[in-house]
């Protein structure tokens, strides 16, 4: 695994020439979760802008779902950073409707410009995996290069 200067550097390298998506798909490829992806909230839907699926490469997004289905709405209400290692042992997300299924997540806000909540990036996975204090420090540190790329790409206003 890349060192945490050196991911932060890579992402950085990647998102200016590549785009967001191969960013995405490195940040996945160090992450021992299945699934990395990035949401956008739109009042109370969750909109998937991007989905690296490690085990399904040509899957590119997931359906949009209500907010209060996914764990991003912890983020979103908080606006802070929000980790589960395995959600069947974690009293915070009992009766969550994705618990049995989503068992680790580690999600940290993305905050635009003008410091409004814009949305999640987040690594996920069905089976309990626990988290590294770099890769947690990691997504924290990319968000704000997320922002800034989505931001100044074209099909910011349409998001689609």
């Amino acid at each position: 695994m890349l060192t945490h200067p050196n991911a932060v550097t890579a992402f950085r390298q990647l998102l200016k020439t590549e785009g967001v998506r191969a960013a995405l798909c490195f940040l996945n490829s160090i992450s021992a979760h299945r699934f990395t992806a990035l949401f956008r909230f739109e009042g109370s839907t969750l909109r998937n802008l991007h989905l690296i699926d490690r085990e399904n490469p040509q899957v590119e997004r997931c359906p949009d779902l209500p907010v209060l289905e996914s764990y991003c709405v912890y983020v979103r209400d908080s606006a802070k950073p929000f980790l589960v290692d395995d959600s069947l042992h974690d009293e915070r997300v009992e009766g969550h409707p994705k618990r049995q299924v989503v068992q680790s997540y580690c999600g940290v806000p993305l905050i635009d410009v003008d410091g409004t909540l814009f949305g999640t990036i987040c690594h996920f996975d069905f089976k309990p995996i626990p988290f590294t204090r770099d890769e947690t420090f990691l997504l924290d540190e990319v968000a704000p290069l997320l922002i800034e790329a989505i931001q100044a790409t074209e099909w910011y206003p349409e998001l689609g």
